[in-house]
Formats: C-alpha cells, sequence, structure tokens
C-alpha cells in the first residue's frame, strides 16, 4: 500500500514539487501533509484531489487549519480515516458530511463547542474521537449516528447526556472523563444494547475515594531514568526500585489529555483495588514540590516476562481487540478458561468491594505473567460509581458484563475455533468472518447466552456470574491454579 508525506518548507517548493508531486503520488492509499503552506495551492483545488482515486486515509494533524475547502469531496468515493487533531476548527466543516464513506473522524484538539450530527457523515461514521475541545452541548440530532460505535468525547466541558442518545444502537464504547457532568445519565444511553466500554473518571458524579493506605513517600522510591520500560498517554514507566526490590516506577505525564482519564484518577483507582489477579500499585507518592497535593507518580510490581494477551483495535477492527500477540498465538482450552476464571473473579472483586468498573476490559490489559496466571492491568479509564443506587450499580456493573463477553468471545474464536451465543451481533458481524463451530450446550453455552445479549436487566451480575463457573467442573483446575 503507497504510503506518502508532503512537508513543504516554502512557498516555492509547494509550487516547484507539487505538481511533479501528484503525479507521483496519485496512487497512494495514505496521505499526510504537514504544512499549511500547500493549502493555497493545493486544497481549493478539485481537480487536485480527484486524482487520488485509492486514497482511503488523509492526515491533516497540526497544521493550523481553521476550515476545509467544498474541494476535498472529490475524495468521497474512497475517503475512509480522515485526521484533523490539533488544529484550531471551532466547528465541522461542512465537507465532511459530504465524505459518505467516511468510518473514521479526529477532531481531537481543536476549538469545538458543541457536538452535532448535522455536518458528519451520518451513515458511514463508525468511530468519532472529539477528546479535548471546548465542548459544553450533546445536540439532540446525535442519535441520526445509527452506525457509531466508539465515540471519544474525554476533556471537555459536557455537563449532560441527551436521553436522543439512546439512537446510537451500534455504540460500544464511550469516553467522558473530565467533563463536568453532576447529573444522572439517562437510563436511555446507559441501556444501549452494545454498550460495553465507558469512562466517566473525572466528572462530578464520579468521586474517588481518598487514598490512604496505599499513599507512600517519594522519598521510599528511586528509578532510573535511562530505564524505560514503557510509554503511554498518562505517562512513562521506569525500572525502579521500593523497599529493596525491582519494581516498575510510573511518573504521571502532569496535565496530561489522554483519552481514557486524568492521571490522578488513575492513582486514586490503583489505591483502592487490592487483588491477587488485578495488577495495581504497590503505592502512590505525591509531587514533591511544597504544597502540591497532586500524585506526581506510583509503584508497579515489576512483571517479567509479562506479555498481553492480545493486540489493541485497529482501524478496522474499532472496537475489538485486532487478534492475539505473538507470544499468545496458542492457548490450550485449560489455559483459556483459567484466563476466564481469574478476569471475571478480579473484575467481581471490584466491583462488590470498591465500585469499581475498569473500563477497558480487553485482551490487549490482560497479562500473562506466568504458568497459567493471567492478570488485569491498566485502571487508566476506571471509575468509582455510587453503589448505594441500585440503578447505577445495575447498569454499570451489566455494562461490564458485556465486555467481559467479548473477551471470553475473543479467547474462544481465536484459541479454540468456537463460537458463543451472541444475540447482540448479526452472524455475519466484522467483515463476514465465522467465529467457528457452536459452542456445545450445557450451562456454560447457557452463561454466555444471557451475558452475550442486548437487554441489560437479563444479564447477570459478576457475582451470579462466578457461582455459575464455580459450579462447572471443568473449570475446577483454574479456580485451584489461582488459589481462590
Amino acid at each position: 500500500m503507497p504510503i506518502c508525506a508532503i512537508r513543504l518548507a516554502s512557498m516555492k517548493d509547494v509550487s516547484d514539487d507539487l505538481e511533479v508531486f501528484l503525479e507521483e503520488k496519485k496512487d497512494a492509499a495514505e496521505l499526510t501533509i504537514s504544512s499549511s503552506l500547500a493549502w493555497g495551492t493545493m486544497l481549493h483545488n478539485s481537480k487536485v484531489w480527484s486524482q487520488f482515486k485509492s486514497l482511503t486515509k488523509l492526515d491533516l494533524n497540526n497544521n493550523g487549519l481553521t476550515a476545509l475547502p467544498s474541494a476535498l469531496e472529490a475524495l468521497a468515493p474512497s475517503l475512509e480515516i480522515l485526521f484533523l487533531s490539533e488544529n484550531m476548527f471551532e466547528s465541522v466543516p461542512k465537507v465532511i458530511g459530504k465524505l459518505n464513506n467516511l468510518r473514521m473522524l479526529s477532531l481531537r484538539g481543536n476549538r469545538l463547542t458543541e457536538l452535532t450530527a448535522k455536518d458528519l457523515p451520518q451513515t458511514s461514521l463508525v468511530w468519532l474521537i472529539l477528546t479535548n475541545n471546548d465542548i459544553s452541548k450533546i445536540h439532540s440530532n446525535v442519535g441520526k449516528l445509527k452506525s457509531l460505535r466508539k465515540l471519544m468525547l474525554s476533556h471537555n466541558k459536557i455537563t449532560n447526556i441527551p436521553v436522543e442518545m439512546e439512537g446510537c444502537q451500534d455504540l460500544e464504547l464511550v469516553r467522558l472523563a473530565n467533563n463536568d457532568i453532576s447529573v444522572p445519565l439517562p437510563s436511555e444511553f446507559l441501556t444501549l444494547p452494545k454498550l460495553a466500554w465507558i469512562s466517566l473518571g473525572g466528572n462530578p458524579i464520579s468521586k474517588n475515594q481518598l487514598i490512604n493506605e496505599k499513599e507512600i513517600s517519594k522519598s521510599c522510591v528511586s528509578f532510573d531514568e535511562s530505564k524505560i520500560l514503557g510509554k503511554g498517554a498518562s505517562g512513562t514507566v521506569f525500572l525502579g526500585k521500593y523497599k529493596g526490590k525491582d519494581v516498575a516506577v510510573k511518573m504521571f505525564k502532569q496535565q496530561s489529555m489522554g483519552s481514557d482519564g486524568n492521571p490522578e484518577d488513575e492513582a486514586a483507582i490503583n489505591a483502592l483495588v487490592d487483588h491477587p489477579l488485578a495488577v495495581s500499585a504497590l503505592g502512590v507518592f505525591l509531587s514533591d514540590e511544597a504544597g502540591s497535593k497532586s500524585h506526581e507518580g506510583m509503584v508497579m510490581p515489576l512483571l517479567e516476562g509479562a506479555e498481553a494477551l492480545g493486540k489493541a483495535p485497529s482501524f478496522s477492527t474499532v472496537t475489538r481487540d485486532a487478534g492475539p500477540t505473538d507470544s499468545a498465538q496458542e492457548m490450550s482450552r485449560e489455559q483459556v478458561l483459567s484466563v476466564v476464571w481469574n478476569v471475571a473473579s478480579a473484575l467481581e472483586h471490584v466491583h462488590r468491594t470498591a465500585n469499581v468498573v475498569n473500563g477497558d476490559v480487553y485482551l490487549h490489559n490482560i497479562l500473562q505473567c506466568g504458568e497459567g496466571v493471567a492478570k488485569i492491568s491498566d485502571w487508566g479509564a476506571s471509575f468509582v460509581y455510587d453503589g448505594q443506587d441500585p440503578k447505577m450499580r445495575r447498569s454499570f456493573e451489566a455494562i461490564e458484563v458485556l465486555a467481559f463477553g467479548r473477551l471470553v468471545q475473543d479467547l474462544f474464536e481465536w484459541h479454540l475455533g468456537t463460537a458463543l451465543p451472541d444475540a447482540t451481533e448479526p452472524s455475519d458481524f466484522l467483515l463476514g468472518r465465522s467465529r467457528g463451530t457452536s459452542l456445545t450446550a450445557g450451562p456454560f453455552y447457557d452463561l454466555m447466552s444471557s451475558v452475550l445479549q442486548p437487554q441489560q436487566d437479563k444479564r447477570p451480575s459478576f457475582g451470579e456470574l462466578m457461582a455459575v463457573l464455580s459450579s462447572i467442573p471443568e473449570f475446577g483446575a483454574a479456580k485451584q491454579l489461582a488459589g481462590h
């Protein structure tokens, strides 16, 4: 697939090189333009854009743009992915609504004040990123986005969710962290039939408990900045020492605007989570700046050799993991059942004891830490709900039960060639791929039928789910291996 980029430093570059460049790259499938100097010559000319017959992805990030020309409509037959992040748009450009094959749109880090479906491709759009704008209102016409599956709205100024979101019947994942939501979310939204992943940290309706027993002094922790174990949207993980042992030390990126939520909320959740099958902080520490009350980092167990079981979603899979990692290409039935047991056990515990939604239950966040020992990790999208409100508790747990069902679905499809009963999706979902032979009838079939179905009130709680798994002899070895 040809991929190319325009990086022009001067107007001379534009006039001298553009015609030659376009002739050479007109068959490109992906194109990045990283200089706004090209706009006057190129972007307002429909003849220029009509040459790109095969262009499926266009990246115009970070160009200081405030508008898009109508000439871009020439890309409508082929364009599927459009990046317009870190520009200066105050509204969605009208031409976008004419790109009737557009599946994914990012307007992250702009100046939008409203989410409206008016200038969006309502029938084709499945993934919309509006993180870090100034959005305070979601228009009632949002329900017209019938195909929308993934909606990223963290770090805005949203105060409430309209009941008209009920129209987004395909919505599976929504990020609403760090907004101003203080009123209950409408049941029409919370009970969407496919909603499986949600984040709400940093809103008034999600109030984390004060960190206490896991709070430690920064002076007790040391780390080597030259030994980086990993990097993410919320911070960097270093090799360090705590109480004489090697550990992983995560230093938060201050004022991070990641899609999942805030570092401070991640620290608070990690202080609440305490389960042997969940990877959480050994301790969290404050910044050493005088008077600071914000947490600068946390100490995590060093899991040498730990490998994720899945690859994060891709442009084609959108909300579903893209497949097993190289290290998890082959898993036996016993290993699969062990992962199912361990994840269910950890989720039952955090919902029952801490009213915590993980918000990101995926195999790419499940770490294989040893023979048969899988642990749930990454609490960056997590939040605490009001456990005293039975309706809220029921809805949030039922949403996460469906996410758990998706994880089990992937495990059985990838490794056992087995299709779980699923009333939420047509049989040809995800580009017509087969999920394998049908699961054999029995207690586990009945359990997964109750999990993978659109009516939230008929899904089991994690406690009920664990009770069924405990009664199935095949899960006995998994329970023994997990140690409880």
